[in-house]
């Protein structure tokens, strides 16, 4: 594995809030069920410029900017209704119920995503792979982690890792920002709870570091891994 990528982050843009709802819109109800009908998987992976499915069929669909991609042919993103007719498929309302997932609203509605707003999201993304990736690499054979997924209920990048016969196993991930976080963050989870002090999230029983953070650390990526590093240390020494 090549050496990590280290630069500054720049704040956010302006309209990365509305932009990212409006996204995670479109992964939800178009996007992951065009992957879902054809062979039963939801889960999506960062792309240049923002997400996308895994090849299924020989297919590939996502976003770059703001532009929806199906197979490599760009389309302007504007409606619900119109990403599903380029796929060839009907936006999927059922989602709707699961929990962190946006409602669909007026599926004619015009999305309003902004190409910078969209592209810090996918830069988010692709930080969140490098470092999950990292950890993987680091991981022992008996940690069985996943590699990493972007879910698009939650619409956060993860991994699974650690030995979960022994309650060491935990969710670490990055989300976008959700209900109960106003911007980017990064989390982890251990699957056995809040097992100790370090894991002070009000809102879950994890530990959780804001992008925000990041942004003032003049080594974000090594902040980054600490992080994560840590509450990985303290899932496997618990006893």
């Amino acid at each position: 594995m090549g050496a990590m990528t280290n630069k500054r982050l720049a704040p956010l843009p302006a309209a990365y809030t509305q932009t990212t709802e409006a996204l995670h819109r479109l992964a939800v109800y178009v996007i992951a069920p065009a992957q879902r009908l054809a062979n039963g998987e939801i889960i999506l992976r960062a792309t240049p410029g923002g997400f996308s499915t895994f090849r299924y069929d020989g297919h590939v669909v996502g976003v770059d900017g703001d532009q929806l991609v199906v197979d490599g042919t760009h389309h302007p993103i504007t409606t619900l209704n119109a990403a599903a007719a380029a796929i060839g498929i009907t936006p999927d309302v059922t989602q709707q119920e699961q929990f962190d997932v946006p409602p669909h609203g007026d599926l004619d509605e015009p999305l309003g995503v902004d190409r910078a707003a969209a592209r810090a999201l996918g830069d988010w993304y692709a930080l969140a792979t490098e470092l999950l990736d990292t950890l993987r690499a680091e991981a022992e054979a008996d940690d069985d982690a996943s590699i990493v997924r972007i879910w698009p209920e939650h619409f956060d990048a993860a991994i699974e890792m650690g030995d979960g016969g022994a309650d060491r196993r935990g969710t670490y991930g990055a989300s976008p920002g959700d209900s109960r976080h106003s911007g980017p963050y990064l989390y982890v989870s251990p699957w056995a709870g809040r097992i100790d002090g370090f894991f002070d999230d009000p809102a879950f029983m994890g530990a959780s570091l804001p992008r925000e953070r990041l942004v003032e650390d003049p080594d974000p990526t090594g902040a980054a891994l600490r992080f994560l590093r840590e509450a990985g240390d303290r899932i496997r020494r618990r006893v």
